[in-house]
């Protein structure tokens, strides 16, 4: 039973709309109507700049890693898979936010922040790898789907748990169903670079 609250508990912190807020409080407009419309970091970067779309990001990646670290303190639980339950429901809630009449983000900050709390080795590996490419390349969606793909591999590798390991497959799952029309695009050769404070 106290899963199933945590469970909840981490859908309803995943689902509040941080970037959409953010921009709505500073501009009175909606980021929705901006961009690529989207309510993630990436997005209010380019509308707002670099430093409003990393405190957006930071709010994000602490919407997974409360929930998960909460019931890790206090729920204790084992085996430590189960604790990529309450992620998912943290991102879930992100994607399809109950404020937001299940529109959302693609989920990227959040499932940092869920690796942060049950995978915190993971958490680096993945981290660095979304830096170099975000940052060298610029395209954030590419940094976002080859980052979260080593998740399976290095989760595995720390842990030696192909339980924990299959949920980290999923976690790239989720990445890369968010990303489709991303993917489509960068099979195009038009996925765009990020600029921040370019979009008008």
């Amino acid at each position: 039973m106290r899963l199933v609250i945590f469970i909840l508990l981490a859908y309803f912190i995943g689902s509040i709309p941080t970037g959409y807020l953010f921009v709505k409080k500073l501009l009175g407009v909606d980021i929705r109507q901006y961009g690529s419309g989207n309510v993630g970091a990436t997005n209010v970067a380019r509308k707002l700049g670099f430093k409003m779309g990393a405190a957006v990001a930071l709010l994000d990646i602490m919407k997974g890693f409360i929930p998960v670290m909460a019931a890790r303190l206090f729920l204790g639980l084992e085996p430590t898979y189960l604790l990529y339950l309450i992620g998912f429901a943290a991102i879930i809630g992100h994607d399809w936010s109950i404020f937001l009449g299940f529109d959302g983000g693609k989920g990227v900050a959040t499932t940092f922040g869920v690796i942060l709390a049950a995978a915190p080795l993971s958490f680096v590996v993945l981290g660095l790898i979304w830096l170099v490419i975000a940052f060298s390349i610029r395209i954030v969606s590419l940094a976002s789907l080859l980052g979260t793909l080593t998740l399976p591999v290095s989760v595995y590798f720390f842990s030696g748990d192909l339980a924990q390991a299959a949920m980290a497959l999923i976690l790239f799952v989720f990445v890369v169903y968010t990303h489709r029309e991303n993917i489509n695009r960068l099979l195009k050769g038009e996925e765009k670079r990020i600029k921040p404070g370019s979009e008008k």
